[in-house]
């Protein structure tokens, strides 16, 4: 991973609207007030709602989320006189809103992050293989749950890193030491990073958090990254994704274009809501797929901040550069909804595409 997370500590902010208002750190959706004790603005009084002031430089300490995910942010005021309040306010209030910030992992319990090599297995029944050219089972397997690190990948297979060689690893207060090699196992049988959350009934359930579907299948658990998005609301795109759309991201700005997401991956549950919200007629639901069955459920497809077809000027820009990182359109009528296929990507462009040819409009 070539970002930090969360990506927004250490950096600087400022305050860009005249009614940033703090919000009671147990209850969000009430404002703080000023009272006996505090210290007390000038121009502010006891029972006053407490605010930081328009242009005031703050830095992020912390992210947090109602349950309608929007975000708000811990604020504290830099070189600001004393009597500017720290505190938790909506992330819109804040010049840009955060936009992209990354925030955390998902799950958020790990002994040691994902750092490129080290993994926890998954499969009870990973099986350990000789090497290269056949890699044959042995007999054995590696234990359910141990922490291992990655020291080699198959190269004459297909797909290249098809079996991996491994060894133990200790994790202690974040520091990782290696053990005893273990041999060559399936690489499907390690999930990246080290944590016992990958060892509970919630990660493995077909219905959990971070549970994946395509096409009415369950495709087992994904590490996802919560991001902030469009409208200061927070997202959840697949780990695999996230370098691909940083880069993404990252082009656009450099052609003074801004790409945010406005909806990324979706629970069982979500999906569920959006479903029996749309079949029951209810108001605010427009039509959605079947739980298990939409494509936000497999951790590649993006609603991205486009406002229109041919002739806007981030849709243009997308159809000619988003295959190059890996993104294709794939629904139909929908300009906003792209996926990351990047072995599909490379057919469409050499044939000078940019969506599949079920994508009419």
């Amino acid at each position: 991973m070539n970002v930090n997370i969360p990506s927004y500590l250490d950096k600087e902010f400022v305050i860009n609207d005249n009614l940033a208002l703090i919000r009671n750190p147990n209850n969000l959706k009430q404002f703080s007030r000023y009272k006996s004790g505090d210290t007390i603005p000038p121009d502010s009084q006891i029972g006053q709602r407490k605010q930081i002031p328009l242009r005031t430089r703050v830095r992020a300490e912390a992210v947090k989320t109602d349950s309608a995910k929007n975000v708000y942010v811990y604020a504290i005021p830099i070189d600001a006189p004393n009597f500017i309040p720290s505190g938790w306010t909506r992330s819109t209030n804040i010049a840009g809103g955060l936009l992209n910030e990354i925030v955390s992992y998902v799950p958020a319990e790990w002994d040691l992050e994902p750092m490129g090599d080290n993994f926890t297995i998954i499969d009870k029944n990973a099986l350990i293989r000789q090497g290269p050219s056949n890699f044959d089972s042995i007999g054995e397997v590696v234990p359910y749950g141990s922490y291992v690190e990655i020291t080699a990948r198959s190269r004459q297979t297909n797909p290249i890193g098809k079996y991996v060689r491994i060894r133990h690893v200790v994790i202690k207060n974040g520091i990782l030491t290696s053990g005893e090699p273990i041999g060559w196992t399936h690489s499907s049988n390690l999930v990246a990073g080290n944590s016992q959350v990958f060892k509970t009934e919630q990660w493995a359930h077909s219905k959990g958090d971070n549970a994946a579907w395509r096409s009415g299948n369950f495709i087992g658990a994904k590490i996802l990254i919560a991001i902030i998005g469009t409208g200061g609301q927070l997202q959840k795109i697949a780990m695999e994704t996230f370098e691909p759309y940083l880069s993404l991201m990252e082009a656009a700005k450099k052609n003074n274009l801004t790409i945010s997401i406005t909806s990324g991956f979706r629970t069982f549950a979500k999906q569920e809501r959006l479903y029996n919200g749309w079949k029951n007629g209810e108001a605010g639901f427009n039509r959605a797929a079947k739980p298990g069955r939409s494509n936000h459920q497999n951790g590649i497809a993006f609603d991205l901040n486009t406002i229109g077809f041919e002739g806007t000027v981030l849709y243009d820009w997308l159809k000619d550069n988003a295959l190059r990182f890996g993104f294709i359109r794939t629904v139909n009528k929908e300009h906003w909804h792209w996926e990351y296929l990047p072995d599909t990507a490379n057919e469409l462009r050499a044939e000078g595409k940019f969506k599949l040819d079920r994508v009419t409009k």
